[in-house]
């Protein structure tokens, strides 16, 4: 079947962009990821002409397109939060890290900061008490219930889930929680 951009373009444009939508909470973000798949499809349907199931196969590259979205948010997030010293542990999916920070974040920042000096930093409970002139039991208390709330956060927003032989994946099952 031949690629008529165009007019696929413009009768699957806006659920395309509804599909992202739920995906990308940020607008802006939305609509560059919605461009990139135009390009990738135009590029495509000018020097190959062989897809039969059009809808199907654009549904894929913008699929791609989200997932490679998340990698370059986890690469930028990483470096920008100065956390790049968390151990890669090789159960886990780059998007379980991914919605890891973004939970985390948002924690008040009683609970973000401890926890986030204990088990992405990998500080001592003593020397995070020290730090945030806390007594070791209320440091040790706000770590746990800051661990909870990311694992609640976890189990409300999607399912944490491990195919086969293939590392632990997130999947965003409640789209409020995209735009949190």
């Amino acid at each position: 079947m031949k690629c008529d951009i165009y007019n696929f373009w413009l009768s699957h444009k806006d659920e395309l962009h509804g599909y992202i939508s739920k995906r990308i909470p940020d607008r802006n973000d939305v609509d560059d990821i919605l461009q990139a798949v135009l390009i990738k499809v135009t590029n495509y349907c000018e020097s190959k002409n062989d897809v039969i199931h059009i809808k199907a196969w654009m549904y894929k590259i913008t699929q791609n397109t989200i997932i490679d979205f998340h990698k370059k948010s986890i690469r930028n997030t990483n470096t920008e939060i100065g956390y790049s010293n968390l151990q890669y542990h090789p159960d886990y999916g780059e998007n379980v890290y991914f919605w890891l920070h973004k939970f985390i974040n948002r924690l008040p920042d009683e609970f973000s900061i401890p926890l986030r000096l204990s088990d992405l930093k990998g500080l001592p409970q003593k020397d995070i008490a020290k730090q945030l002139g806390l007594t070791l039991e209320a440091t040790k208390s706000r770590i746990q219930r800051a661990r909870k709330k990311v694992r609640l956060k976890f189990d409300e927003c999607g399912v944490l889930e491990k195919p086969g032989n293939h590392p632990l994946e997130f999947t965003i099952t409640k789209p409020c929680c995209l735009a949190e």
